[in-house]
């Protein structure tokens, strides 16, 4: 499952300094995303089980992660962090995701597919989509994100998804 919360080398070391402090705060990581680009920017989704995620917390936890990287020194060139709750659209990276959002839309990319689908079975080692082509069945270990796919839903199906 850590391919789905951090998918390069650098995500993944990041994740593992990070998660025992999310952990202790009483989060878990959700995702985590290393880009290059201009400027190098660095962004971690929080869940909660119990509530929601805060803007207060992010802002929080946001002072302590670059307090914790700084130390690591994964990082070595100037970034700029943004910490945020995992929001509507979320990214799934769990089986207790797949299990809560069974039956909504989702947009996956692995290292070998890249397409939409309802999200209508899984297992510990797969995922299976239903879309106009028929049933896709995907390797999980390959799949690269998946995500909330929001086109399309009404109004009223965001509001009742937005309180699971």
């Amino acid at each position: 499952m850590l391919n789905l919360i951090a998918n390069t080398s650098t995500e993944k070391k990041i994740y593992k300094a990070l998660e025992p402090l999310i952990l202790d705060k009483g989060f878990r990581i959700v995702k985590i995303q290393f880009r290059k680009g201009k400027e190098l920017k660095l962004l971690v989704f929080l869940d909660r089980t119990d509530r929601r995620v805060t803007i207060d917390e992010c802002a929080d936890i946001s002072v302590e992660i670059n307090s914790l990287l700084d130390i690591e020194n994964i990082i070595k060139d100037p970034f700029r962090l943004e910490v945020s709750s995992a929001g509507i659209d979320r990214y799934l990276s769990s089986l207790d995701d797949f299990t809560k959002y069974k039956n909504h839309n989702v947009k996956v990319k692995s290292e070998t597919y890249s397409g939409r689908g309802k999200l209508i079975a899984h297992s510990q080692n797969s995922l299976t989509l239903l879309n106009n082509n028929g049933e896709t069945c995907l390797d999980l270990s390959r799949v690269l994100d998946i995500k909330i796919d929001l086109e399309g839903m009404s109004i009223n199906s965001i509001k009742e998804m937005e309180f699971k």
